[in-house]
């Protein structure tokens, strides 16, 4: 069963909605943030806090509430690790008594408060965690040329967020809630929003960040849960009606929402309705579903081992979670006509503490999609006019291939995106 939500957050609630959102009421469709008419069960496990919007247009910050920590000082390795798993996940524990040093470092998920036993002489888990915290592909490069995405806006629908994490605190200008059922910080949103734009992981450290944490379903007394790809609709809305309060100079350019969806979805139409709201407002709306909008954009990622370079192209793998099914069927048009971006082995914030981090080799679509939000930001820095589709045909026209050998057979894994030659194409 879920944990009821802290009391405080059901009194900020009940805050009247912004004098933004009341003159919006003539337009074809207003959001109820609140979601007054919502008779799920257990619909009380959800709360809307949202801030004071209108602080933004003086460079003010707006919390509409504070998260707590994860406390993972419960977790054993019994319950996180089955015998016979492929990965071992030692994230947030004392690992003291396993032995560990057979096991291929790549298997292994782990964090800055992880306590190892025994380990190879090899395994260096400090020198891997800073190793992995550079975005990758030659991010850093146009960085030092002081391209990090300064004066450009990017937003994240995401689960609830450790707000003074010390990779994105400077960074963050406004988090809220809306119909959000996490009880404190939660791990998927410090990593997402340190991929994007954290100070030494981001992609776009010079960017603004504007976060809402939200629930995109509702889950039963028995754990049976049901997606409703509207109440992220709600949410791009929201983010429409901050962008109004922002100076021209510093516009919100991109979305980062870590989740998919499909027309046989609840609320698909009304998800692609908020989409294409947003794109005519030139607002890039980023998914691990990006071609149930963007024609001829379908965004993936790739993996690489811990030792290999993030900035070399020949480091890069298939997804490890697909990976068999690449060797049968390499030529498969999923994997050749998709835009491959750095995914795994990705050391990202932690929710357990604002100087606390992880890591784990294998990727998920989570993790490319605000690695991409903040390099299309970096973009809107280069090229103001930049459009989504424009980026999409530069991404795609730039794209490289690594060729590498896998059980005696050659491989391409093809579309890589290129930053560099992105930019430069940008810059004419």
């Amino acid at each position: 069963m879920k944990r009821k939500l802290p009391v405080i957050l059901l009194t900020l609630c009940l805050l009247p909605l912004s004098a933004t959102a009341t003159a919006r009421a003539s337009e074809e469709y207003v959001p109820d943030y609140f979601y007054s008419g919502h008779d799920f069960e257990n619909e009380d496990w959800y709360t809307t806090a949202l801030a004071d919007i209108t602080k933004l247009g003086s460079g003010e910050k707006a919390f509409a509430v504070t998260e707590n920590a994860a406390d993972w000082s419960g977790i054993t390795y019994e319950t996180l690790n089955a015998p016979g798993q492929q990965t071992i996940d030692v994230r947030g524990m004392d690992a003291s008594s396993q032995d560990l040093s057979m096991i291929n470092p790549d298997r292994i998920s782990f964090s800055t408060q992880t306590v190892f036993g025994a380990v190879a002489k090899t395994f260096d888990p400090e020198a891997i965690l800073e190793r992995n915290k550079n975005p990758g592909l030659g991010i850093r490069a146009l960085h030092e040329r002081g391209i990090t995405g300064e004066g450009v806006g990017i937003a994240i629908i995401d689960q609830a967020l450790l707000l003074e994490h010390e990779q994105y605190k400077d960074n963050l200008m406004l988090y809220e809630r809306i119909h959000c059922g996490d009880d404190g910080a939660k791990m998927h949103g410090p990593a997402v929003a340190s991929i994007a734009v954290g100070k030494d992981i981001g992609v776009a450290p010079g960017s603004k960040l504007y976060y809402i944490a939200e629930t995109h379903g509702h889950y039963s007394e028995n754990g049976a849960y049901q997606f409703d790809a509207s109440i992220i609709a709600d949410c791009v809305y929201r983010v429409l009606e901050i962008n109004r309060q922002l100076p021209a100079n510093e516009k919100i350019r991109v979305i980062s929402i870590s989740k998919g969806y499909a027309p046989t979805d609840k609320g698909y139409q009304a998800l692609n309705d908020a989409i294409k709201k947003a794109d005519e407002q030139n607002i890039f709306v980023l998914t691990t579903s990006t071609e149930a909008f963007y024609e001829n954009f379908s965004l993936f990622g790739m993996d690489r081992a811990y030792a290999a370079s993030p900035d070399e192209v020949n480091s890069f793998r298939p997804a490890s979670w697909v990976a068999e099914d690449f060797y049968t069927r390499p030529k498969n048009p999923f994997y050749t006509e998709s835009i491959h971006f750095p995914m795994g082995s990705r050391t990202y914030a932690a929710c357990t503490g604002p100087e606390e981090y992880e890591i784990a080799h294998d990727g998920g679509l989570s993790w490319a999609v605000p690695w991409c939000a903040g390099f299309y930001a970096l973009c809107c820095q280069v090229d103001p006019e930049i459009t989504p589709q424009k980026f999409i045909d530069l991404i795609t026209s730039t794209a490289v291939s690594n060729e590498f050998t896998y059980s005696g057979k050659t491989y391409s894994l093809n579309k890589i995106v290129s930053p560099a030659a992105v930019i430069a194409a940008l810059q004419g």
